[in-house]
């Protein structure tokens, strides 16, 4: 932690920040003014001043916005070693600011302006080996890959094999999605899960967009209880919602009563973080997709716990565009 503060204009030291930007006024300028004077930043694509937010903003930003960094990133070669130092460089700042030894998954990456996870793979060959060059250029050996398997072969294939499945689904799901099999009782947590011989710890917690933005808002407290009862039953929860990011997004900004986004993804990412090996969310795109995914969830089990489902969801999308 930095102990003195200089200015740039008269030399004087200060013991902390806030004392140092309260000084600016004696120059007549302002905290921006200030740090566009004497520590000016240009971004990466326009070449233009970066605009100032805040200094947090201001010093780990290089673009006006992500739009900008991904144009950025498409003209420059995969092979260039500053283009692979800058990848590495934005995934040690995400998780030295944030006090982290685990690598962002795909949704992180997403909901935090940071270069997608298809650019390392594409860069690196995986992600595994982005973690191998991480942990080479930074001294970072203690941090670790949460999402180091593939998706199973055939996962998005139609298996009639599924419709034999008895979906146990929770009595307090109100809008239960519909399966060929199924049967309502009370679960500990969760809205979905299976059992018998194919019971597999893994619960689903199905979420409406609405549901999830109060959820991850005014009901945070209390999902992170029923998250914490999954862990004590050496559990797994995912968090599917009948919805994508960029919808909830869309639907956030044209909405008469726009909900706090960037409180509820900073939630998501909370979570994440808390519990890397105890949930997972996932954002499926509609009720439809969600009754799709629901029983392979909850039959194959432990071996996509490790798994970063919405990237292959993504992916698959993408390339079908």
């Amino acid at each position: 932690m930095q102990s003195e503060f200089k200015c740039e204009e008269c030399d004087q030291v200060f013991k902390s920040e806030r004392s140092l930007h309260a000084h600016f006024k004696k120059h007549g300028l302002t905290v921006a003014e200030y740090y566009t004077k004497h520590f000016p930043r240009f971004n990466m694509l326009t070449k233009e001043p970066l605009p100032f937010k805040n200094k947090q903003d201001y010093f780990t930003k290089d673009f006006s916005n992500r739009k900008q960094m991904l144009e950025w990133i498409k003209l420059q070669n995969a092979e260039d070693p500053k283009l692979k130092q800058y990848l590495l460089r934005k995934i040690y700042e995400r998780m030295s600011s944030k006090q982290s030894y685990l690598m962002p998954g795909h949704i992180e990456l997403e909901l935090c302006q940071m270069p997608p996870l298809s650019f390392y793979k594409k860069c690196f060959g995986s992600y595994t080996e982005t973690l191998n060059q991480l942990k080479s250029n930074f001294n970072l050996e203690s941090i670790r890959l949460v999402y180091d398997k593939n998706i199973v072969q055939n996962f998005f294939e139609k298996d009639h094999s599924y419709e034999n499945l008895e979906i146990l689904i929770d009595t307090r799901e109100q809008q239960p999605l519909v399966f060929a099999k199924s049967k309502v009782l009370k679960l500990d947590f969760g809205d979905y899960t299976i059992g018998g011989k194919d019971y597999s710890y893994t619960f689903i917690d199905r979420k409406s967009e609405a549901d999830f933005k109060s959820t991850m808002s005014v009901g945070f407290e209390r999902f992170v209880r029923e998250i914490e009862r999954a862990k004590q039953f050496d559990s797994f929860l995912y968090i599917l919602v009948d919805s994508s990011i960029e919808k909830i997004k869309n639907n956030n900004s044209f909405s008469p009563h726009k909900s706090n986004l960037s409180y509820i993804w900073h939630n998501v990412r909370k979570l994440l973080r808390l519990y890397p090996d105890n949930c997972q969310f996932i954002f499926s795109g509609s009720r439809k997709a969600s009754e799709f995914l629901v029983p392979r969830l909850l039959k194959i089990g432990k071996k996509l716990w490790s798994c970063d489902i919405q990237y292959f969801i993504d992916e698959r999308i993408r390339q079908k565009a």
